[in-house]
């Protein structure tokens, strides 16, 4: 295969859908990508045709001039997808396969990764621990809101869903795991919550809404969430949350 078309940040304010290069298991040059980075081999990713992806609130930085992000740089760092090609190092992951992909790269391998600090690698971004696909100066890993994306470290990175054509029934739903979900999750964690606790989640956005679900699968007693948006106070009462109204 030879095409392959994505979404591009342009200006600010303006994106584009361009066409860009079928990835390969080597990371070539382009927009945002680190010189370091430059000619690296992958073989132990797989390329995925992109299944459905979200488009998360940090991309409007980004998309908003707030950045330093190049012009046609490809956006996006939630994906499901299909595998259809698959790196040469690659045991575990096949052709096929339906998979969630973690917006936040890691190679699973380094002291960061053995200690679950996967959002801080120290083999995937020149700069700086830490990255993600689509994103500027996160080591230039092209964004996933693309019909075919490359994805490094695939046995580790990619979360597999068992039934094929039941992952596809619910793909809608299973697209919010690989960013929105997990982050309200760990959030909901990190903040120790557990049976019996009284949560209260300041702001009703995606990730506050998903924490508070999180906050519920954790065995909260009663969760409250604030926010000044009627429509997104309304959501969380619709799945059992008291809420404050901070007008």
């Amino acid at each position: 295969m030879t095409g392959n078309r994505a979404v591009a940040y342009k200006s600010p304010g303006h994106v584009e859908v361009i066409d860009i290069d079928y990835p390969t298991f080597e990371l070539k040059d382009g927009p945002g990508v680190n010189p370091a980075n430059v000619g690296r081999k992958v073989p132990h990713g797989v390329i995925l045709r992109t299944v459905s992806t979200n488009i998360c609130g940090s991309d409007q930085h980004m998309v908003r001039g707030r950045t330093t992000a190049p012009a046609d740089l490809v956006l996006g760092h939630e994906i499901t997808g299909e595998v259809v090609e698959t790196g040469p190092d690659v045991e575990f992951i096949k052709v096929g396969d339906i998979v969630s992909v973690p917006f936040n790269i890691s190679c699973g391998r380094c002291r960061n990764c053995k200690e679950r600090k996967t959002g801080i690698c120290l083999n995937v971004n020149p700069d700086r621990p830490g990255s993600a696909y689509g994103y500027v100066d996160m080591g230039g890993w092209v964004g996933g809101q693309a019909e075919y994306v490359l994805v490094p470290y695939a046995d580790w990175n990619l979360l597999k869903f068992p039934d094929r054509d039941q992952a596809l029934a619910k793909i809608m739903d299973l697209t919010m795991l690989s960013d929105i979900f997990p982050t309200g999750f760990h959030g909901a964690v990190s903040a120790n919550v557990g049976v019996g606790s009284t949560v209260y989640v300041a702001g009703a956005g995606p990730v506050g809404l998903a924490a508070a679900a999180s906050a519920h699968l954790l065995g909260a007693a009663a969760v409250i969430v604030g926010d000044l948006n009627e429509e997104r106070l309304a959501q969380a009462r619709s799945f059992g949350c008291e809420t404050v109204d901070l007008r």
